[in-house]
């Protein structure tokens, strides 16, 4: 067993056995607003920006921004990020990112939408008018991104929707074993869904992609469902997953001809399924249940 087979193999075996009660943070959303983006690659909020980098992290930490503040949009504070945000094509918007940092002003953004408890608040409510928290620096504990985003103000960055040189992402043999290997609380009311979940980790990932149907389009982009391989073409992952394309980035470009069978090389970040969440709920009702972790991948850039 090479060492990234072993890594995972522990990892996975970690996981397995924490119990239940690790799962320390929650989530809890309006179930209009789960149905409303369970098909949705993408989002548009009006953010009122509190904290920003003063400038993108280097190239061999991921070469994102970082701003964080609220949205009625949202319902909680968020973190944005920019992908790709040294590039110069970018400076235009980290300037505007910038400009509008301590409430100077509402920010119009649009971009993928992320749910992961990769910095979890301990609590969060959608629309809750008891959570008085602000974001009081640029990665405050939160569960909700816009991530990567594609629109700042009137600037179109879907070009920056590609694979981020000079950084490593983490390799397919460690990421998705990990993410298997996870398991999340559900449960459902009439009017909202709670989802509890410990920390998750693994951000970028490399991987291949051997495309199960075609892409099927939807109101912001495509969706396709794949096979998920390493870089020897071996299956890594449990069955068919979810792979998200934002419609108007440079990654969709790759994905809107092609067909079953093909397989393309990509950098993607996780998320929640709200799509998988909704079929869960729907196949276990208002009880409390335990499901293995619901996610899809967000395609950040095509090789």
């Amino acid at each position: 067993m090479n060492r990234a087979r072993a890594v995972a193999a522990l990892t996975v075996a970690l996981c397995v056995a924490v119990p239940l009660r690790a799962q320390n943070y929650e989530v809890r959303l309006k179930r209009a607003w789960v149905i409303a983006f369970a098909d949705r690659t993408s989002m548009d909020a009006d953010m009122d920006v509190r904290w920003a980098h003063p400038s993108p992290n280097p190239v061999t930490k991921d070469g994102d921004m970082h701003f964080s503040g609220v949205s009625p949009d949202v319902g909680f504070p968020f973190v944005a990020e920019l992908v790709n945000a040294r590039l110069p094509g970018q400076q235009v918007a980290v300037t505007t990112i910038k400009q509008h940092e301590h409430s100077n002003g509402v920010l119009a953004i649009r971009g993928a939408w992320r749910l992961w408890f990769e910095h979890p608040s301990t609590r969060q409510t959608q629309g809750s008018k008891k959570d008085p928290f602000l974001p009081d620096n640029t990665n405050p504990d939160h569960s909700f991104e816009i991530h990567p985003v594609s629109r700042v103000g009137q600037l179109d960055l879907g070009a920056s929707f590609i694979p981020v040189a000079g950084y490593t992402p983490y390799t397919a043999d460690v990421a998705f074993p990990y993410y298997d290997g996870n398991r999340v609380t559900i449960k459902a009311a009439k009017t909202s869904i709670s989802i509890r979940s410990k920390k998750l980790f693994y951000n970028y990932v490399e991987f291949r992609i051997e495309l199960a149907t075609a892409p099927t389009a939807v109101q912001d982009g495509f969706v396709v469902l794949a096979r998920v391989l390493n870089a020897n073409d071996e299956e890594v992952a449990d069955g068919l997953r979810r792979m998200i394309f934002v419609q108007g980035t440079r990654a969709v470009n790759a994905i809107q001809n092609a067909s079953a069978g093909d397989r393309l090389r990509v950098l993607g970040i996780p998320r929640i399924s709200l799509n998988k969440v909704l079929t869960l709920v729907q196949n276990n009702g208002t009880k409390r249940f335990d499901a293995q972790l619901p996610y899809e991948m967000i395609i950040v850039g095509v090789f």
